[in-house]
């Protein structure tokens, strides 16, 4: 068996091979002598493999989600219900106090996933004081207009 100097990173194909090997019932020596790597770098790899339980290669999340799906469906509802609330507004609904708080950013991610994004309201175009006069004026005049007076103006 050959000794490697300094330190040795697996690649994720190896990892996936030496899980196999071990599986298969082979001896950390074969596999020490088939990558040529020294068997203290497969006993760590496969004892933080077995405490971490999952397979080589995954990616975990680092810390636990703050909310769990009852709130993650609260949070969709609410902004559906009022489409004009801000993230810390629906957070304030949806969140009693004393519970955990999500924050603010993590509100817009549940948003985002659920296809709900941020938009501005419509631009509405500028209505001058003398078209407003002119409208307000129409509207009184044609204010008391029966229905068979509409349709000959249609």
């Amino acid at each position: 068996m050959t000794k490697t100097e300094g330190k040795v990173n697996l690649t994720t194909n190896q990892r996936f091979a030496i899980a196999r090997g071990r599986e298969q019932g082979r001896v950390l020596r074969q596999l020490a002598e088939q990558f040529k790597v020294d068997r203290s770098t497969f006993g760590k790899f496969l004892k933080r493999r077995t405490a971490q339980n999952r397979q080589p290669g995954k990616r975990r999340r680092s810390r636990a989600p703050v909310t769990n799906h009852q709130t993650d469906r609260n949070i969709v509802c609410a902004s559906r219900s009022n489409s004009r609330l801000s993230a810390p507004e629906v957070l304030d609904q949806v969140s009693p106090r004393g519970s955990p708080v999500a924050s603010g950013r993590t509100i817009r991610q549940h948003l985002n996933d659920a296809g709900l994004f941020g938009k501005g309201p419509v631009k509405k175009p500028y209505v001058s004081d003398r078209n407003r006069a002119a409208r307000v004026a129409w509207a009184r005049a044609h204010l008391n207009w029966t229905q068979s007076q509409w349709e000959r103006v249609l």
